[in-house]
């Protein structure tokens, strides 16, 4: 008896009369390429220029990341109402999850995008600021 995993449908039961679906496979280690979905299906497309886009994407992500997290530490009482820094914070960690939902795709590109986008950010927002 074909298992849930050949057939793709409960019980063993195959989705068009007796025929298996494809199985996809789901990576759990880095790999490199170019042809996948980093966020959602469909996204970043076919091809190089789809792919750069995406690593572009995930690395100004994580330097507003940065840039959010160094904006959130200065003192501004006087200037920025209670609700203005609420909405600042649920922007910060709604960034957070994207990049983190981004580095879940395994892909070596986006993971060092990420690295290299929280650097530069750490580097021009944080460091040597005290």
């Amino acid at each position: 008896m074909a298992t849930d995993m050949e057939t793709g449908g409960p019980n063993g039961a195959a989705a068009t009369a007796g025929q298996a679906r494809p199985m996809k496979i789901l990576r759990m280690t880095f790999f490199w390429r170019k042809e996948e979905h980093i966020l959602f299906h469909g996204w970043p497309g076919e091809g190089l220029c789809a792919y750069v886009l995406a690593l572009v994407a995930v690395f100004l992500a994580s330097v507003a990341v940065e840039w959010l997290g160094w904006s959130s530490r200065i003192d501004l009482e006087w200037a920025v109402p209670w609700l203005a820094r609420t909405v600042e914070h649920v922007v910060w960690v709604g960034l957070v999850y994207v990049v983190v939902l981004a580095l879940v795709s395994f892909n070596v590109g986006v993971f060092v995008a990420a690295l290299v986008g929280h650097a530069i950010g750490f580097l021009v927002f944080s460091s040597g600021r005290g």
